[in-house]
């Protein structure tokens, strides 16, 4: 998970010696020595490109402020606060890991996700609809898609049937009941597997306005009262379009 101290030292370490590269609606700040010129002006074209395109996949309008994305090696994990605490201006800030750009594995899309379309209420939907839009528009646009722990639309329900069979049902049940449930390393793929599948079910059969409409509310409770179906029979539906019985969804055992 992110630490906002941790964070407030990479800005700090990086802006002290940073190489920036400015495009339209996009700022990329890397600590200097971290990645050549070329590889620099590379990504922030491509993170141009994906902000872009997941402006125009959802429908969401573009920021008003350029999405600041911070670059270093000492960046664990990659992560976004859409809107920065420790800014007057509050823009998005994305986190990501110099040595995964390098290597094009970095999970640009999914973080820009949160950045363009910002909270949703719930994680699971969060997490779950940064990772279908982000393989959406990869497959769709171009660019490419790196997973965070989860595979791309084409592979991500064949997971999500082995982490049922591993007996996650239950669990996902209680996942998806909380707006940010407690999870142990060990949790964290199988969440973020049966998240995505979920969401992308959920795209799927509502349409991508209409799931953006649901994220966009930032309360879980829009899913009911956009779509007139509940989440408990949302998921029954999603668990049964895997070949799960309905009744051992529904009851989470």
């Amino acid at each position: 998970m992110a630490d906002f101290g941790d964070d407030s030292r990479t800005v700090n370490e990086v802006d002290r010696n940073a190489v920036i590269r400015v495009r339209e609606t996009i700022e990329v700040r890397s600590l200097d020595g971290s990645l050549t010129p070329a590889q620099l002006d590379d990504f922030a074209d491509l993170a141009q490109k994906g902000a872009s395109d997941i402006a125009r996949f959802t429908g969401v309008p573009p920021r008003r402020q350029r999405i600041v994305i911070y670059l270093s090696p000492r960046i664990d994990i990659s992560h976004t606060y859409p809107h920065y605490p420790g800014s007057p201006h509050h823009e998005a800030r994305v986190f990501i890991d110099s040595e995964r750009v390098e290597r094009h594995t970095a999970p640009y899309l999914h973080e820009l996700v949160h950045a363009v379309v910002g909270e949703g209420g719930a994680m699971w939907l969060e997490e779950g609809f940064a990772s279908w839009v982000a393989s959406s528009v990869a497959t769709t646009y171009g660019g490419y898609y790196a997973p965070v722990l989860s595979e791309g639309n084409d592979r991500v329900d064949m997971q999500a049937r082995a982490a049922i069979e591993r007996g996650r049902a239950a669990d996902s049940a209680a996942w998806f009941d909380s707006d940010s449930p407690n999870l142990s390393p060990r949790d964290r793929r199988s969440f973020y597997i049966l998240s995505h599948s979920f969401t992308k079910y959920l795209g799927t059969t509502l349409g991508t306005s209409q799931l953006v409409r649901i994220h966009r509310a930032r309360n879980v409770q829009a899913l009911k009262l956009i779509s007139g179906i509940s989440l408990d029979e949302w998921r029954t539906r999603w668990m049964s379009s895997l070949g799960e019985s309905s009744g051992r969804v529904a009851a989470g055992r």
